[in-house]
C-alpha cells in the first residue's frame, strides 16, 4: 500500500487531507469523526449528509488509478470498513456500512501462476441498504436497495430481500490486496523516492521487531505491535506493510515464531504464538487475518506452507497445516489440515484443487464463483 497521512476531522470546518494520490471530492456537510485513510491515484466521491464514523478504528477508502469509489447522500459508514477499488465501488444513498466491513472490486491476486491480477468487477450497494459488522463484499456484488446482509456474511453476486441465503453462504475467494505495479501510488524501488521509502521502511523494520531476529532487507511500513517472550525469527525480504491498524505478533515464553523470507502481511493482521507457527517463504496475508495455536481447550501448532494466500478476515485454527500453494478465501475459517495447491473456503472450510478450478475457467482470466 502507498503511505498516506490521515485525513482528520472533528468538525465540518477542518476537513484536510495531505495523501499522496488526488485531493478527494468531499461534500460541504461530511462528517468525519476519527481517522479516515484515503489513499491511491483514483477518484473518491464522497456525498452531502455522509458520517464517516472512525471513533473506535480508521476508515480506509483506496481507489487506484483510474478507479473510483462513490459515496452516496446520508450514507454512514462505521469504524474499520474499507473499501478498495481498482475499477469501480458504489454505495447507495442512505446505505450503512457496518464496523470491519469490507468491500473490494478485485480479487487481487491470479490463481494461474502468472502473477496477473484478474479483471475486476464492479461492486454496487442500493440505497437504504445495510451491511452488517465484518461482512465482505466480493468483486460483483450487487447489494439490493433496502437489503440487508448478516454479520460476516460473504457476498459474491446478487443479493435481496428475496434471497437471505446467498449472503451467508462463503463463495468467492476473494484474496486481499498486496502492492500491485500497477498502482501508481506506489512508487517503484528503482526511483529515488522508492530507495528511500525502502530505506526508511528497514529502519523502522529494524525498531519495531528489535526483540527479533531478522534477515537481511525485512520491510515495515507502518507500525507493528510486538511482544515476544519467546522466539521471533523473521526472513530475509520479508514485509509488514503497515496501513490503518497495526499487526500484532504476539510470541509467549517457550513460544517460536517462524516467518519465511519474502513473506508479505497487509495491516491487521494478528499471529498469536503459545507453541509453534510456522510461516513458509512468499506467503501473503490480508488485512485482518487471525492465526493462533491456542484457542479456549485446543491447542496445536501451526504450520502454512510457501507461497500461501491467505485472504482478508480468514481465521487459521490451532493444529492446522496448510500445504503450499494453497488459497484461503475471504472470511474462511480453517480448522483443518488444507492440502497443499488447493482453494479453501467456508466457515468451516471445504477444499478443491486449484487445478481443477483453473480448468474449469481456463481462458476467462478471472475465477468463476458460481457453484
Amino acid at each position: 500500500m502507498s503511505a498516506a497521512t490521515p485525513l482528520r476531522r472533528h468538525s465540518v470546518g477542518l476537513v484536510r487531507h495531505f495523501a499522496l494520490g488526488r485531493r478527494p471530492s468531499l461534500a460541504r456537510s461530511v462528517r468525519v469523526l476519527g481517522k479516515v485513510w484515503i489513499h491511491g491515484q483514483g477518484d473518491v466521491i464522497v456525498d452531502e449528509d455522509v458520517v464517516l464514523d472512525a471513533r473506535s478504528a480508521p476508515i480506509e477508502l483506496h481507489a487506484t488509478s483510474g478507479a473510483e469509489i462513490r459515496v452516496g447522500r446520508d450514507v454512514r459508514i462505521e469504524s474499520g470498513a474499507s473499501l478498495e477499488a481498482i475499477a469501480r465501488i458504489t454505495i447507495g444513498a442512505g446505505a450503512t456500512l457496518g464496523a470491519f466491513c469490507k468491500i473490494m472490486d478485485n480479487h487481487f491476486h491470479p490463481l494461474d501462476g502468472e502473477h496477473r491480477l484478474p479483471p475486476s468487477r464492479p461492486v454496487v450497494v442500493g440505497a437504504g441498504a445495510f451491511i452488517g459488522e465484518r461482512a465482505i463484499l466480493l468483486p460483483g456484488a450487487s447489494i439490493e436497495s433496502g437489503a440487508v446482509v448478516p454479520p460476516g456474511a460473504v457476498v459474491s453476486r446478487r443479493f435481496g430481500a428475496a434471497q437471505p441465503s446467498s449472503a451467508s453462504s462463503r463463495t468467492g475467494d476473494g484474496a486481499e490486496r498486496m502492492p500491485v505495479a500497477h498502482d501508481r501510488s506506489i512508487v517503484p524501488a528503482r526511483s529515488v523516492i522508492g530507495k528511500v521509502r525502502a530505506a526508511a521502511d528497514i529502519i523502522r523494520a529494524a525498531w519495531y521487531l528489535r526483540t527479533c531476529t531478522l534477515g537481511t532487507h525485512v520491510r515495515a511500513g507502518g507500525p507493528v505491535a510486538v511482544v515476544n517472550e519467546g522466539s521471533i525469527r523473521v526472513g530475509s525480504n520479508a514485509v509488514l506493510l503497515g496501513g490503518m491498524i497495526p499487526t500484532g505478533l504476539v510470541c509467549a515464553r517457550g513460544g517460536a515464531l517462524e516467518i519465511g523470507a519474502g513473506t508479505i502481511f497487509n495491516y491487521g493482521v494478528s499471529v498469536t504464538v503459545s507453541r509453534s507457527v510456522t510461516i513458509g517463504e512468499r506467503c501473503q496475508f490480508g488485512s485482518f487475518v487471525r492465526i493462533s495455536d491456542r484457542t479456549g481447550d485446543r491447542t496445536g501448532p501451526v504450520v502454512i506452507g510457501s507461497d500461501v494466500w491467505i485472504a482478508h478476515g480468514a481465521t487459521i485454527d490451532p493444529g492446522v497445516t496448510i500445504g503450499s500453494g494453497s488459497v484461503i478465501s475471504a472470511g474462511s475459517r480453517v480448522t483443518a489440515d488444507v492440502p497443499a495447491n488447493s482453494l479453501a473456503i467456508g466457515n468451516p472450510v471445504r477444499c478443491m484443487s486449484l487445478s481443477l478450478r483453473s480448468d474449469r475457467t481456463a481462458g476467462r482470466g478471472v475465477p468463476s464463483e458460481r457453484r
